[in-house]
């Protein structure tokens, strides 16, 4: 998710792979609290899958950073219907690592993976944390602990799982309309 930022010498590095998709498995639906999927199931329509993994550091000042990254990716990839949506709940999942999965365990850094196949975004969040977040009651008199509301509110499902060797993955997908996929 490499794209130049004026701004970028002011940020800590990031580092940054792109991958084509290799199968329609990197995008299986596990986790706990995952919706129920939309009716109209996603379908080819001749998109380009890619994946994209980022690792920056584990900083909440990186994070608007990342999300801008992540935004000019979807729209370069023609899912600006979409894009806004995806920033934003990739900034909430981004920050709680920050706040909750990096802070407590001296991690330096977290990573994002952001995908495309078969009608499908999904961002995914590794920190380094074993704690999984939980989807807390509505309440009007708190500060935080709206992210996971948001997400729910934005993804067709989301969810999380457990980290290769150690902390986690909490995820969220959305699902694009094919007639919202552009120039593909």
């Amino acid at each position: 998710m490499n794209v130049h930022d004026p701004a970028a010498g002011r940020c800590p590095p990031c580092t940054a792979t792109m991958v084509h998709a290799r199968s329609p498995q990197e995008h299986d639906i596990a986790g706990v609290q995952p919706r129920t999927p939309s009716t109209a199931e996603p379908v080819s329509y001749g998109e380009r899958p890619f994946q994209a993994v980022s690792v920056f550091p584990a900083d909440l000042s990186v994070v608007p950073r990342a999300r801008r990254e992540l935004h000019r990716l979807m729209r370069h990839s023609g899912l600006s219907s979409i894009a806004d949506d995806v920033a934003l709940g990739a900034q909430e999942l981004m920050a709680n690592a920050v706040e909750h999965g990096c802070r407590n365990q001296s991690a330096v850094e977290f990573t994002v993976t952001a995908s495309y196949l078969r009608g499908r975004v999904r961002v995914e969040v590794h920190d380094a944390s074993d704690e999984w977040p939980r989807l807390r009651p509505e309440s009007g008199d708190s500060e935080g602990g709206r992210g996971l509301r948001l997400i729910d509110a934005l993804a067709a499902n989301w969810g999380v799982q457990p980290g290769t060797g150690r902390g986690k993955t909490v995820w969220m997908e959305l699902d694009v309309p094919p007639l919202l996929v552009e120039g593909l």
